[in-house]
C-alpha cells in the first residue's frame, strides 16, 4: 500500500508547481499591459517633448476589413436620364460636357457642388467633396462606402472642371461597384490614431513644432488583382500643418505621403 504521506507530499507539491505556474503566467501579463501603456505614454511624451501637437483624437474602436469592388463599365442605359450635357463613354468612365456652363457661387459651395452632381452625376449621393486643386481648377468629389471617404482618385471619382470665371464646364465620373467586405474573418480592430501619429513620428514625418490638424478615417490604397477585382485599404488620412497629407494603412501601418494639393477642406 502506498504511504498516505507520500501522497499527500506529491499533491501538495503538484499544486505548488501550478501555483507558480500560474502566478509567473499572471506576472507576465501583467508586464506586457504595464509596457503596453508604458509605450503609449512615452509617444505622446515625446510629442509634447518636441511640441508636436494633434486635434482631439477619435475614440471609438473600429473593426473593419478590406473592402473590394469592381471599376463600373458604363453604357447608354446609365447615362439616358441625365440631360443638359454631351456625354462620351469610354468603358468605364464618363465625360461629360455642359451644355450650358454653371456659375459657381462665391459662399455655400459644397453646398451648392453636392446639389450640382445629385442633379448632373448619374449616381450622385454615392459621393462627397474631398479635394479641390487650384493648379488644374478642379473639385473633387470622392465615393464613399459607409460614409467614408474612398480617397483613390484613379477609380472612384468625379472630377469636375470649371474655368477662370468660376464656371463649371465639364466632369469626368469614375465608380466602383460591387464593395463589400474581404469577408468576416478578415475584419480587424483599426490602429488607435495616436498609432498611425507615432508611425508618422517613427519615420521622421513630424518636425518640432508641428501640428496634425487633420484626423480622419476612411480608405485609401488599391490593388488590383489578376481577375479584375480591386483591393482598398482602411486607412488614416491624416494632414499635418494643413499642409501635406498622409495615409496610414490603418491595419498594419504602413505610411504613404502624398505629394499633391491638399486632399480636403
Amino acid at each position: 500500500m502506498l504511504d498516505w504521506s507520500r501522497i499527500k507530499t506529491i499533491f501538495i507539491l503538484t499544486f505548488l508547481v501550478l501555483d507558480i505556474f500560474l502566478a509567473i503566467q499572471y506576472y507576465q501579463k501583467r508586464s506586457s499591459d504595464q509596457l503596453d501603456l508604458i509605450a503609449e505614454s512615452t509617444i505622446e511624451e515625446q510629442l509634447k517633448a518636441n511640441d508636436i501637437t494633434y486635434v482631439p483624437l477619435p475614440k471609438e474602436s473600429l473593426k473593419v476589413s478590406y473592402l473590394t469592388g469592381n471599376s463600373k463599365v458604363f453604357n447608354e442605359k446609365t447615362i439616358s436620364s441625365l440631360k443638359g450635357q454631351d456625354i462620351e463613354i469610354y468603358r468605364d468612365v464618363i465625360q461629360s460636357q455642359l451644355k450650358n456652363k454653371v456659375k459657381l457661387p462665391d459662399t455655400n459651395r459644397i453646398f451648392f457642388l453636392e446639389n450640382f452632381i445629385n442633379e448632373y452625376v448619374w449616381n450622385g449621393k454615392s459621393y462627397r467633396f474631398c479635394k479641390t486643386d487650384l493648379n488644374s481648377k478642379t473639385i473633387y468629389f470622392c465615393q464613399i462606402y459607409k460614409d467614408r471617404l474612398i480617397y483613390n482618385i484613379e477609380s472612384s471619382v468625379i472630377e469636375i472642371k470649371y474655368n477662370e470665371k468660376d464656371e463649371i464646364v465639364s466632369y469626368r465620373q469614375r465608380y466602383l461597384e460591387d464593395l463589400k467586405e474581404i469577408d468576416k474573418e478578415s475584419v480587424q480592430e483599426v490602429l488607435p490614431a495616436i498609432k498611425a501619429i507615432e508611425n508618422l513620428y517613427v519615420k521622421d514625418e513630424l518636425k518640432p513644432s508641428d501640428r496634425v490638424t487633420k484626423v480622419d478615417f476612411g480608405y485609401y490604397t488599391l490593388i488590383p488583382l489578376s481577375t479584375g477585382v480591386k483591393v482598398i485599404a482602411p486607412a488614416w488620412h491624416l494632414v499635418v500643418n494643413d499642409r501635406q497629407d498622409y495615409f496610414v494603412n490603418a491595419i498594419e501601418g504602413q505610411v504613404n505621403k502624398i505629394e499633391d494639393e491638399k486632399w480636403s477642406e
